[in-house]
Formats: structure tokens, sequence, C-alpha cells
């Protein structure tokens, strides 16, 4: 029931493209005002919806009043939904885009009218203003397993577990999102599925397979099975994958990547599959970084040294290139999300390219979410361009802030007691570290320094 401009009341076309030159010069109040009347009139105008959301939260990154706060509108019995958002929109929305309890309202009403990708955006907009809340992404996950879309589910599971690797729920949620979505990829519904697993003589592989704490030779074993099959038709994506994931079991990783990525040819749509083949890259440049920097360790003297150093760093390079270049088209699809532009900040920061990280960790602090992270990474940056005053400001900015010891303000102290000694004051760094000792006396080599003092 989404509406597309075209769609659209004449005077409201004319509205919209209005909106959209506006966007162009970013004159957010503008959009915010032009958009606004469109989207009370069109409940299911999403891409105006997207836009007016878009724009307040570039209002809200230019500094004026803004606050997480919890409450949206009570709802009214004398109130249809559509009025009851057109109302939120303007009283809530436009002061509160990423309002938590606003936006869970909007996600009823949506749903009581039968707009599930309203309902979804506007999951998606608490994700944006409020990046750890793993409780509205899981909620964002199972709405969309319901809606039968199980790649953007296991895609928000996969979010999940990089925020918390503990969640067991997610990690299971994951891989029967992926499932899911594999067999919706393939044109299976359960119940030719079943049929087919049933009437096939794969049947057999596809069990053990599944089987947990299968040995070595099993896993060989059932691998040159696998290879017949592949070798009798390349094109079976299940034999592939199969493969694939055997390979990768025997530790055989850059094989193992270079059928996933075959794979991925055969079904370009897979987004767990995407996410497959992003993680294996991975594993496969850590093993190398890991097998240079041991051989590197073991014979510095060797007479291709030099060539494995050249080797390492360009492993390096390429991973840090290819880490950048992502994050870069995730804050390009989403310029207000600041949660994408930390990850660009921080994937600037480990690459060396400290200029370049220093405006999207700035663009960042604008998240309560993410605002001491962005800090500590700041002052990081202005360390490491020997920039030691400003580091110390954005150091001296986030323990004022921090009223807890916890890991996070340990972490500043001891960048912050860095910072001092680098610039000379040694009884201002001293303190910073005492802070520490005083609450953690085991954090780093603090209690060699802090005790040296005193001999």
């Amino acid at each position: 029931m989404t509406v597309q401009e075209a769609d659209l009341d004449p005077k409201y076309q004319a509205l919209w493209k209005k909106a959209l030159i506006s966007a162009e010069r970013k004159n957010w109040e503008y959009v915010i005002d032009q958009v606004m009347p469109i989207v009370t009139a069109n409940v299911g105008f999403l891409d105006g919806r997207k836009l007016l959301r878009s724009a307040e939260g570039e209002v809200v990154g230019s500094g004026k009043k803004f606050s997480f706060g919890l409450g949206g509108l009570k709802p009214s019995s004398k109130k249809d939904p559509a009025e009851t958002i057109a109302d939120m929109e303007e009283n809530v929305f436009r002061k509160d885009p990423f309002n938590l309890s606003a936006n869970d309202q909007l996600f009823d009403l949506a749903m009581k009218m039968n707009y599930p990708e309203l309902a979804s955006f506007a999951l998606e907009t608490i994700r944006g203003g409020h990046p750890e809340n793993t409780k509205n992404m899981h909620k964002l996950a199972r709405h969309y397993m319901e809606q039968k879309q199980p790649d953007k589910a296991a895609s928000t599971y996969a979010a999940i577990v990089k925020i918390d690797p503990r969640d067991m729920e997610a990690k299971q949620g994951e891989k029967n999102a992926a499932a899911q979505s594999s067999i919706q990829n393939q044109g299976w519904n359960s119940g030719n599925f079943n049929e087919t697993k049933k009437n096939s003589a794969e049947a057999e592989e596809m069990e053990m397979f599944n089987r947990q704490g299968m040995t070595q030779e099993q896993m060989e074993n059932l691998l040159a099975r696998t290879i017949e099959q592949y070798n009798a038709d390349q094109t079976n994506i299940v034999v592939v994958k199969r493969m694939s994931e055997l390979y990768e079991r025997l530790n055989q990783l850059d094989t193992s990547l270079m059928f996933f990525d075959y794979a991925l040819t055969l079904n370009p749509g897979d987004v767990a599959l995407q996410r497959k083949v992003e993680i294996l890259r991975d594993k496969v440049q850590d093993q190398k970084i890991a097998d240079y920097e041991r051989e590197i360790e073991a014979d510095p003297e060797a007479p291709d040294i030099e060539d494995k150093r050249a080797q390492l760093a360009e492993i390096r390079r390429q991973r840090a290139s290819v880490v950048i270049n992502e994050a870069k088209t995730r804050v390009d699809r989403n310029p207000t999300d600041k949660a994408l532009r930390y990850e660009l900040g921080q994937a600037y920061f480990n690459a060396g390219m400290y200029g370049e990280a220093l405006p999207e960790l700035q663009q960042a602090k604008a998240s309560p979410n993410l605002r001491i992270k962005a800090i500590l990474m700041l002052g990081r940056c202005f360390e490491r361009k020997n920039m030691n005053d400003l580091a110390k400001t954005s150091l001296l900015e986030a323990s004022k802030e921090l009223l807890v010891m916890d890991a996070t303000k340990k972490e500043v102290l001891y960048e912050l007691a860095n910072v001092l000694e680098k610039m000379g004051d040694k009884a201002a760094s001293l303190e910073a570290l005492k802070e520490i000792y005083n609450a953690d006396y085991g954090y780093k080599d603090v209690a060699r320094r802090v005790e040296s003092s005193y001999t």
C-alpha cells in the first residue's frame, strides 16, 4: 500500500519537487515545511517520510534543542490512526525524530492501517537514533521475518551480534533467517522444499553436513562426494555452498572463499551469502597477516624479509581500503546516520588517515550514544597528528562527562595521561594515572608508573 510520487495529487507532486530542490540546497527547514503537508495527506508516501526524517535529523544535528525523550502522544479514541500520525509528525518528530515511544507508537499505528513498510521505517528510525538499542533491533528483525523479508532480518540479527556477541537469540535468529532467505531465493516453499529434500539423492549428504562434530575423515569423505556432484552440475548452488563450507571447516580458507565468491555469482541477491563472503575474506586476510607476522618475527634477517614486510603492508592497505569504501558507501546512502559516520571515522583512523577521520568523528559527536566514543577517538586523532593541545581538550571533555569509573573512563584517563606526559606536564599526567590507580590497581602499566613516582 506504499504511495508513489505518481499517485500523489498534482498539487502535492509540485510541492514534492520543490522539497527535492530544497534538499539539494540543504535548506532543511524548508524541506520540513514542504514535505509535512504531503505526508499528512498521504500516510503511505514513504519516500516523503524518509526525506522528512532526514531533514529533521539534519536540523537536530545543527545544534537545535533536541532530546531522546520517551514521550509520544496519548492515543485519542476520537482520532483515527492517520490523524494521530499527523499529530506526531508535527508535535513530536519535528523536534525529536528518533523519539523511542513515538516511533513505537507509529509502528503500531502503521500495522493497524496495514502499512508494514511504514512500520519497518518506524523501527529503522529508532535504530538510526539509538544504534545500540538491541531490544528494538530484535523487534525489527522479527517484523522482517513476519513480512517474509528474511534477508533484512538476517542483516539485522547480524548487527545485533556485532554489538553483543553473547546474544545467542540473535545468533540463532541470523542462522534461521539466512536459511529462510536461501530457501526463498531458490523459489522453494515449505511444502515442495520438504518434498524435494525427501526425494533428493542428496538427502543423506545434507543430513551428514548438518551434523555437528564431524571428524576430519568424515568431512573429507563428504567433500569428495560433493566435488563429484559439483563436477556433474556446476550451477547447483546448494552443492557449491556445501562445498564452500566444507573447505572452510577444513581450514582451507582460500579455496572456500573462491567457491563462496562463485556461489554469489549464481545468486547475487542473497544478502546472507554476501555477508558470508565479507566475513570469510576478512578471515583469509587475518590468516595471511598472522602468517607474515609470525615469519617476520621468527627470522627477521631472512633474505626475503623486506618482500614479506611489503606484502604484509599491502594486505593491510587493501583491507583498510575495502573497509573504508564500504563505510563510505553506507554513509553516502544515509548521510545523516551518525553511527555510520562514526564507523567511517573509525575506518579512517585504523588506516592511519587521521585528517580524514576528524570531520566524520565530529559529526558522530552529535549522537548521544556515540558521543564519548567519538570524542575519545578524536583525541587519539589529534595526538597522532601531534596536535597535543587539541587532544588534551577532547580527552578532558570526555573525562568530565563520564561520572562513573568504568572501562571507558579508564581508557580516556589513560590516553589523557599519555598526552599530558608528551606535553611535559608530568604532574597532571600522574594525577590522571592516580585516578585509575585508586579504582583499578591492575589496569595496564598504571601501578608501575604511579609507584615509581614515589621512589
